[in-house]
């Protein structure tokens, strides 16, 4: 089985965005994830994940708080399937950055 191992990060909005999106070939083993507050004042951040085959987000974080220039890191893996996704939103505009390491599997 082939495997490919990327980072993909985002700036977030107010609004939910996808991060990362597993590609339709590919399962995705999410190995870390970096949420960088770059301002000098508390924010928020929420991330769900989104189970495709069954067409339903499930939160990871809703509104936690990231102290001013603070770092998060989870280090729990989690294993999306095709289509499965994370995405994320924050209290302000420009505040809060995602970074995500993943390790894709082709898939048949």
């Amino acid at each position: 089985m082939s495997t490919k191992n990327r980072t993909v990060a985002s700036t977030l909005t107010t609004s939910n965005q996808d991060i990362f999106v597993a590609p339709n070939q590919f399962a995705a083993a999410v190995l870390s994830i970096f949420i960088t507050n770059t301002t000098s004042s508390a924010q928020t951040v929420s991330i769900d994940w989104y189970d495709a085959s069954e067409d339903s987000y499930h939160t990871l974080f809703e509104q936690a708080p990231i102290i001013a220039n603070g770092v998060v890191q989870l280090t729990e893996t989690l294993w999306l399937d095709r289509a499965d996704k994370i995405r994320a939103l924050a209290s302000a505009n420009s505040a809060i950055e995602v970074s995500i390491q993943v390790a894709e599997q082709f898939r048949n």
